[in-house]
């Protein structure tokens, strides 16, 4: 139960990774809109060119290689770095660049600790005084923009910290509702093996027997629902969907869900699920040319991680291996 809590702040903080990211990119569109016709300062309008191409292809890179907490960290570190020389430009005429930089302390505090929260503030005020440093020390000159010329730009950067603000506090209290459950479950599982493993095991069972069983409107009703989530959104694909993941999507009870399935006649939900992959994996070998695509590329397709697994769950649902059936079905074709 644990590690159903835990898998679903990981994904609410992706989540939140993602929604970061789109509002990143409309602002750095936006402003680069603003600073190539607008207030036309073209070293800008490259610097933020760059920005988001670095962003984009960061994001694409590293999203399902580390932890989101991996990802945040970098973010807010990398961030206030970048904006560093946006603050040189600006330096003498406009207050809306230390805007931008107040949410990383709020940040670190919601998503990993006060300690995190103090270190960034340091870390955020340093960029400042950094910045501070190297115009008075250095003899470098900006040039001069009116205010007119940087209302439109500081409205914009006021709105985006905004924004950035209020999508910190609603994740934070999303994250708090798993976080609570998961104190929670690791209280009562201390707890229940301190005092006696035995007798909860005793109550869980009887909680189970007492359950009603659920009317069959009910059952088709969100059957049909998972099997419409699992076609329009191909979930099926992502060889780490599990039960949990998808009664998140449904929100429903995952224990409900779990025996939604055993009443429409599966052993699991694994049982189910290998079913769709299966009846996909039929149904790219029926549509697609099998002499120009590799069997590795049907397989990965429909969710499965490596051939061993595919093909253990294909002789055990069709009673056949895969080359078996695509010689029996397709035999004027021959694939790698």
């Amino acid at each position: 139960m644990e590690n159903f809590y835990l898998e679903n702040i990981e994904r609410l903080k992706k989540k939140f990774i993602h929604q970061y990211n789109m509002l990143t990119y409309c602002i750095m569109i936006i402003l680069i809109i603003v600073f190539q016709f607008f207030i036309y300062i073209p070293n800008m309008v490259y610097y933020l060119l760059g920005g988001l191409i670095f962003l984009f292809y960061s994001n694409v890179l590293i999203k399902n290689r580390y932890s989101a907490n991996q990802i945040i960290r970098a973010y807010m570190i990398i961030a206030p770095a970048y904006h560093f020389y946006i603050m040189l430009t600006f330096w003498n005429n406009s207050i809306s660049l230390f805007a931008t930089l107040f949410p990383l302390p709020l940040a670190a505090y919601v998503f990993f600790s006060k300690r995190s929260a103090f270190l960034y503030l340091l870390y955020m005020l340093g960029n400042i005084l950094a910045c501070y440093i190297v115009l008075t020390v250095f003899d470098i000159h900006f040039p001069r923009y009116t205010h007119n010329e940087v209302i439109f730009a500081d409205i914009l950067n006021f709105l985006y910290t905004l924004a950035v603000i209020i999508l910190i506090f609603i994740y934070h209290e999303k994250l708090n509702t798993y976080k609570v459950f998961t104190d929670a479950q690791s209280e009562i599982v201390f707890n229940t093996k301190s005092v006696n493993e035995h007798a909860a095991i005793s109550d869980i069972n009887k909680s189970v027997k007492k359950e009603s069983t659920i009317d069959q409107e009910t059952v088709n009703e969100v059957f049909e629902k998972l099997n419409y989530i699992m076609s329009t959104k191909g979930l099926f694909k992502d060889p780490k969907l599990n039960i949990s993941m998808l009664s998140i999507q449904l929100d429903i009870n995952y224990n409900y869900l779990s025996k939604i399935i055993r009443q429409k006649g599966y052993q699991n939900f694994n049982a189910y699920l290998n079913e769709y992959r299966i009846n996909y994996v039929k149904k790219l070998m029926s549509e697609t040319d099998l002499q120009k695509i590799t069997l590795m590329y049907i397989y990965t397709e429909a969710g499965f991680s490596n051939q061993t697994t595919f093909n253990r769950v294909f002789k055990q649902i069709e009673d056949i291996t895969p080359s078996e059936y695509i010689h029996k079905n397709f035999p004027s074709q021959d694939i790698q």
